[in-house]
């Protein structure tokens, strides 16, 4: 019997594949650092507000940049991080202020969410424009493989540029590409099926976006694989009880679409591929499937997810 990969991760973000178009620095990228400037897109934002706080400890050298709607709260953050760090007002449907803001620096992190139903990779395109390095935490399939198109576009312009770098999906990759070579290098034969498993808590601390984001997915049909084919399935469906370990234990987790699906099949191999996720407490479950059920595609828009999303916030913080 063929082994079965599993990775399983009690994650605090609901679902979604590293998918990558990078290019080696050029020399001017080189000789930037230290002292290089970051702009953080997104950064008033649960995720980008992080992942600012992170660059500025992990290198307090770094002059950030932190880009966001709220004015206020991307100062106040400014103000915490110290006198490298301050705020931006940058419109990402603006070309012509993204690719002015790009120009004055080193690395771009794309944290503007949600990524779902967005049609062209504006961010992407600025970077490769202005030569600037560039990442996002893209957790869309269409998305992802919409950016892996600008790939050889890229490479061209000298533009290291890494689509899809978030937890999951990004490290949550990393992760099943690791057990599927383990699997590989004990001649125990080829490994068949790779199932991806994540349990949260409400928004497990990662803001209303991402909880916008599960939300849009229920709109979405789940591409999965089996044995080499590409199956469409019904979202929140085909509910499997999967035990995390000490702490979460068992739980209810139900079929998504997530990226590292598609890019696990493709990239890593694997003939059967698929994602589940679940939430906590568990009666959202059942929301989550009545959602998925019966609520028009129409109503299911970025635009009036976000405010949904946004009234339960205070309900939500308190789980």
């Amino acid at each position: 019997m063929a082994p079965v990969v599993r990775a399983c991760m009690p994650l605090p973000t609901p679902p979604a594949a590293v998918a990558s178009s990078s290019a080696a620095p050029s020399t001017d990228a080189q000789r930037r650092s230290p002292g290089a400037r970051v702009l953080v897109l997104g950064g008033t934002g649960r995720a980008g507000g992080s992942t600012a706080t992170a660059l500025s400890k992990l290198r307090p050298d770094l002059s950030i940049l932190i880009a966001g709607r709220n004015r206020e709260k991307g100062q106040s953050l400014a103000s915490k991080l110290g006198d490298q760090s301050e705020f931006a007002q940058v419109d990402i449907c603006n070309t012509s202020m993204l690719e002015e803001a790009l120009n004055d620096v080193d690395l771009v992190v794309h944290a503007a969410g949600p990524f779902q139903r967005e049609n062209e990779c504006t961010v992407l395109q600025a970077a490769i424009a202005t030569k600037t390095a560039y990442i996002d935490i893209c957790d869309d399939t269409d998305y992802s493989w919409r950016a892996k198109g600008f790939h050889e576009q890229a490479k061209a312009c000298g533009v290291p540029a890494i689509t899809t770098a978030g937890i999951y999906p990004g490290v949550s990759n990393v992760m099943a590409a690791e057990l599927v070579h383990a699997a590989r290098s004990e001649d125990a034969g080829e490994p068949e099926r790779l199932r991806f498993f994540y349990y949260t808590a409400a928004s497990g601390g990662a803001g209303p976006t991402i909880l916008a984001t599960s939300f849009l997915l229920l709109a979405e049909d789940v591409i999965a694989y089996n044995k080499g084919e590409e199956i469409k399935l019904k979202p929140y469906s085909g509910a499997l009880s999967i035990d995390f370990g000490k702490g979460a234990r068992k739980k209810d987790v139900y079929l998504l679409n997530s990226p590292e699906v598609k890019s696990a099949y493709k990239v890593l191999g694997m003939p059967t591929v698929s994602a589940r996720f679940g939430t906590a407490p568990f009666f959202w479950n059942w929301g989550m499937q009545a959602f998925a059920n019966f609520l028009p595609v129409v109503c299911l828009t970025p635009q009036i997810m976000l405010y949904q999303v946004t009234l339960s916030v205070p309900e939500i913080k308190e789980i």
